[in-house]
């Protein structure tokens, strides 16, 4: 089986929205996902966006959702300062409504594929375990969001966002950059692999590895 995209996909892609002039584009956070919204999109990637936002709303308290958000993005705690957002609970629900909207004006949008619904159940143990070895990366909230994260939503959701927030990470010590070893690179394009996913989502990682 295969999933419907060979890149990022679900809420790290819209993550990748918000880089430090997105405000060019957009007034508010909300427009800036309408936005890369075009009509022509692939059906898969809205619901994926819509599954992901929905699964952190329904499950999470609103400050572990704002956590994993501030942990991802490249503005990082800036993005609610910033913002009229309240905390990460109301931005899943922007989210979900823009993702809504799309929907209704493509009423023969299809459902997603039985490996977009794959949820990793069975890789919880090795998702806690790439946690735990990159926890020295992150604060105790961050941590604690992720290991939530697996517990009530999925591993697979986990997972992508801890790769959407190693290179944040790893950012966040400028000048002394973190770096990944070969083997820690090894492990998670193995997890990778396990999840079925594209050639390009755990590679965009790639270049945190040392040479």
């Amino acid at each position: 089986m295969h999933r419907s995209t060979e890149f990022t996909f679900g809420l790290p892609w819209v993550v990748s929205f918000f880089h430090q002039d997105w405000r060019l584009d957009a007034s508010t956070e909300a427009d800036a996902v309408a936005g890369q919204f075009v009509e022509e999109l692939e059906p898969q990637a809205v619901l994926l966006v819509r599954r992901d936002a929905q699964l952190l709303h329904e499950r999470l308290p609103a400050e572990r959702i704002t956590t994993l958000w501030n942990g991802c993005v490249e503005s990082g705690e800036r993005f609610f300062r910033n913002s009229r957002l309240a905390d990460g609970a109301e931005w899943m629900r922007q989210v979900i409504a823009v993702c809504d909207e799309w929907i209704l004006r493509h009423p023969h949008t299809v459902t997603l594929s039985e490996a977009d619904q794959y949820e990793g159940r069975e890789l919880d143990g090795r998702v806690r375990s790439a946690i735990a070895e990159f926890e020295d990366w992150f604060d105790r909230g961050m941590v604690q969001a992720l290991i939530e994260c697996v517990e009530l939503c999925t591993p697979d959701l986990a997972f992508r966002l801890l790769l959407q927030a190693l290179p944040r990470a790893s950012a966040a010590s400028s000048p002394d950059y973190l770096e990944l070893s070969k083997q820690q690179y090894a492990r998670l394009a193995s997890l990778g692999r396990e999840f079925r996913y594209g050639a390009y989502v755990v590679s965009d990682v790639e270049y945190l590895a040392r040479a």
